[in-house]
């Protein structure tokens, strides 16, 4: 009784097993429209049916766990219901030759996987999946039919449910009774009653004329059957009354053909839908056949979500001595290592493996442990492989043989990510909560006169048990390359480059911040002079009521919260409205460069060298790119007076140096050239003339001294925008043009360069497809946005496909050719560092008498970093100044 308190509590019901029942010919024909037709193999085999298929089919294994499966297919003509009515399914279109040859496939993937398959001869697919269903819930079992099949929905009923595919592959909707009901306006028993009047196309079932949806649901809900229907058809208006008595009893013959058998005899029962086993080798052989790679991943993935990854689930960690450490270091296999870094290396703990680890604290590292951090055959495991070298380098100390970092795998298995700590990876793929949440680590390391060294033991010997699970998953998604030969030699690189550092000129900056203070106070008076009123300028309030409330400017756009907006575009765009607008424009553009730049960098600058220290971020940028902080090099402006006041800043070490400057010309237009294959992009190139005017000159037919100013600044726009999925009405604010005007030059542009179009259409499918877009290199980045019920989401998604692989590879080629020109500088016996990079361009301080000699090495080095079809060019230039030395043209 309810609410009894001695009562006895029940006893805890064992879950329905689910069986998971396909419709393996709506599914497959689904996934082979909606996917495009270059998915195919290296040999032409056309593979978008079966990959779509096998991609439903593996994400219905990962969300749903079915406890049993099957897949059912139609088996020769459905001679049951031809005799019923010999026009039925009579007039559709013969399926593709495409899609017949993949059927064979898709049934090869399923008895590779062990799923059972179903088929009937002279019924339907539908038929042996509606008996299967019925007889599972007779056995107490929860069916769920998967399909693309509207049929389904008269067997909906409590413990059968139909996930329906309506769109694509992705688009998937679960209807129980509820939402049939909600649907159609009938519940599910009456789902035949509806077909019966409105009639099924895909089957040639023919409907009553002119009822559609609605007015087949209200007469359903009016008279129940076609029976009753048809037995008060004086009830009905004229229209509809005609339609109805002319179709008599076909209407009782429609609601026979729709209707599913339920009773037949099978060759196998609920319970036998097992899946069975998978041989391991035979299904990589056959994904392997079909450059299926990123479904094998996820199938792997799969398996291997379903066992533990580690058993450790604790830490065993001491405090020792520098002895103990080396005798662990001494031992075989690589060893996971973690720093205590407090001005200098004050202590370092050593992981074998197994979730153990000991720590020493030192004022310096031994001889023998400072000789084993630089050896380049003993391997070690670290998080932050950067960070870990650059305290070496500043200890004075030559590390090598660092083969692992967990936290550049985790960025490369997810560059999505915000950040990356070695908890939440652990957390993530070991299944473990081993260092404790966030804020215990914060709270532990709060603690006044905590000792530090367990913390560290505990890091090294995390990093011990998670970078074998990362790198099986690093070699199965095929980036074991990407990791090992790119971004641990970058690592590198950047460590030496944030040690080395970058010259200031202090003074200039003082006497700069002081000019430009002059100007603003000068700029801030004239703004209350137009004003008639002192007012705080930075205060977007108050600024809304002097040029909207006050002096009554049109405003043009408003913020997220419905407030006038005041931000620079708009601004910009009431410039020759009021002088004030003018003086706000220039003094918010001096206070950014006074506060940002001019103020902030000199006490940046460190007391031991007198030189500048930003700290690179490698895993900062999901397309690749690197970044800075401290200060934040990316942002410094690439073009105008601004970012060449402030690059006038950054000086060589010494009167008898150097900048140099080399900067890619183009990169990203010959990456692209060069993933396209389009033969007039290379041609463009091969010319050696101004891109942009060869471009301009190929879409408008002209020879190319008549491409006017005009005419190449809009094949620019084109060149750069469309591969960053830039459409008629962004072309056509950029251009100030029409949006009809900015189509046809778009149109103009594809018919001038054909493959680049079949390009980034193949780009978007392709992520569509498989989630993520790949540079040349093999990075990915995850687009779960083309996937979004928002079309604005998806959009940016679509933007986000054409862009990545471009902007990417771009980067990764950057990345090469750094490690390149340091392992050139590294044997040579120039005196020339590489001190600084930002976007394109890597920047050195060169010895003058190297000048010649160093051109011609970052030169030679970064033109074969990466050979593509188009070559890859390289402009120098040379200067005082990091302004100065900027390549003509740059």
């Amino acid at each position: 009784m309810a609410g009894d308190s001695n009562s006895e509590p029940e006893p805890d019901r064992e879950r329905p097993k689910r069986i998971f029942l396909l419709d393996g010919h709506s599914l497959s024909f689904r996934a082979f429209f909606a996917l495009p037709m270059s998915l195919a193999t290296t040999s032409g085999q056309v593979t978008n049916a079966v990959y779509g298929f096998t991609s439903m089919l593996i994400k219905l294994l990962g969300e749903e766990r079915p406890d049993l499966m099957a897949v059912a297919f139609d088996k020769g003509r459905p001679t049951i219901r031809l005799e019923q009515y010999p026009e039925y399914k009579a007039g559709r279109a013969e399926a593709p030759d495409e899609f017949r040859q993949q059927l064979g496939l898709i049934r090869e993937v399923l008895e590779t996987l062990a799923i059972p398959i179903v088929e009937v001869e002279g019924y339907e697919a539908d038929d042996a999946l509606g008996t299967l269903a019925c007889r599972a819930v007779d056995r107490g079992m929860e069916a769920v039919i998967v399909t693309a099949d509207r049929d389904f929905f008269q067997l909906v009923r409590p413990g059968i449910s139909v996930m329906f595919n309506r769109k694509g592959i992705s688009d998937i909707v679960r209807y129980d009774v509820e939402a049939v009901t909600e649907r159609f306006g009938l519940p599910p028993e009456k789902y035949l009653e509806y077909v019966a009047l409105k009639g099924d196309p895909s089957d040639n079932i023919p409907g009553v004329p002119g009822v559609g949806e609605k007015t087949a649901s209200k007469l359903i809900q009016d008279y129940g059957t076609v029976e009753e229907l048809l037995a008060h058809t004086e009830e009905l208006k004229p229209r509809v009354r005609e339609g109805i008595e002319a179709a008599g009893q076909d209407l009782i013959r429609n609601r026979e053909l729709a209707r599913l058998e339920c009773d037949l005899e099978l060759a196998i029962d609920p319970q036998d839908c097992v899946m069975g086993s998978w041989d391991h080798d035979a299904l990589r052989r056959l994904f392997n056949s079909l450059e299926f790679r990123t479904l094998l991943e996820r199938l792997e993935d799969l398996e291997a979500a379903t066992k533990p990854v580690v058993e450790q689930a604790t830490l065993d960690v001491r405090t020792g001595t520098a002895e103990e450490v080396a005798h662990v270091v001494n031992s075989p296999g690589p060893k996971a290592v973690a720093l205590l870094v407090d001005e200098g290396v004050k202590g370092i703990a050593v992981s074998a493996g197994g979730g153990q680890a000991v720590f020493a604290a030192v004022d310096a590292l031994p001889p023998q442990m400072a000789q084993w951090t630089g050896d380049r055959t003993a391997p070690k495991w670290v998080h932050d492989a950067k960070d870990f070298q650059a305290a070496l380098f500043a200890a004075g100390l030559s590390p090598d043989g660092v083969t692992f970092d967990t936290l550049l795998a985790g960025y490369l298995l997810d560059p999505a990510e915000a950040s990356y700590p070695l908890a939440e990876l652990c957390r993530r793929y070991l299944g473990l909560d081993i260092l404790g949440t966030a804020e215990e680590q914060e709270a532990d390391a709060g603690q006044l006169f905590a000792d530090p060294g367990p913390g560290v033991a505990r890091e090294a010997a995390a990093v011990g048990l998670l970078a074998p699970v990362l790198q099986e998953r690093i070699d199965r998604a095929g980036l074991a390359p990407l990791l090992a030969d790119v971004e641990m030699p970058l690592s590198g690189v950047l460590a030496r480059m944030q040690a080395a550092g970058v010259a200031l000129d202090v003074p200039y900056l003082q006497e700069m911040s002081e000019t430009l203070g002059d100007r603003m106070a000068t700029l801030e008076h004239q703004i209350y002079q137009h004003a008639g009123e002192q007012f705080n300028i930075g205060s977007p309030p108050q600024l809304r009521t002097i040029l909207y409330g006050k002096l009554g400017l049109t405003p043009l756009k408003k913020t997220s919260k419905g407030a006038l907006s005041t931000d620079a575009d708009v601004l910009e765009k009431l410039r020759d409205h009021h002088p004030i607008v003018d003086a706000l424009l220039n003094y918010r553009e001096l206070s950014k460069l006074k506060s940002t730049y001019l103020d902030a960098l000199p006490p940046l600058v460190s007391p031991r060298d007198g030189r500048i220290h930003t700290t690179y971020n490698q895993v900062g940028a999901s397309t690749g790119r690197l970044s800075s902080t401290n200060p934040n090099l990316q942002n410094i402006p690439t073009r105008g007076e601004l970012g060449r006041q402030i690059r006038l800043a950054f000086v060589p070490g010494a009167a008898d140096r150097e900048l140099l400057v080399a900067d890619y010309s183009q990169i990203e237009l010959r990456v692209l050239a060069h993933l396209s294959g389009d033969e007039a992009l290379h041609e463009a190139f091969a010319m050696q003339t101004d891109i942009h005017a060869a471009t301009a000159a190929k879409v408008f037919g002209l020879p190319l001294d008549q491409v006017d100013p005009e005419l190449r600044r809009r094949a620019k726009v084109v060149n750069y925008g469309l591969a960053y999925g830039m459409n008629a009405y962004g072309l056509a604010s950029r251009m100030g043009i029409a949006t009809d005007e900015a189509q046809e030059f778009i149109d103009a542009y594809f018919a001038g360069f054909p493959k680049i179009r079949d390009f980034l259409d193949h780009q978007v499918g392709q992520a569509t497809v498989e989630g993520f877009t790949s540079t040349m290199l093999g990075r990915r980045r995850y687009l779960p946005e083309l996937a979004s019920s928002n079309p604005r989401v998806r959009d940016m998604g679509r933007r986000m496909a054409l862009n990545a692989p471009i902007q990417g590879s771009a980067a990764d080629i950057l990345k090469l050719a750094m490690i390149k020109v340091d392992g050139a500088l590294d044997g040579s016996p120039l005196d020339c560092v590489m001190v600084l990079t930002v976007h394109d361009e890597l920047v050195f301080d060169v010895a003058d008498r190297d000048r010649p000699a160093a051109s011609d090495l970052v030169r030679a080095a970064m033109e074969s970093a990466c050979e593509l079809t188009v070559p890859l060019k390289v402009d120098i230039g040379w200067g005082k100044n990091w302004a100065e030395a900027a390549p003509a043209g740059h």
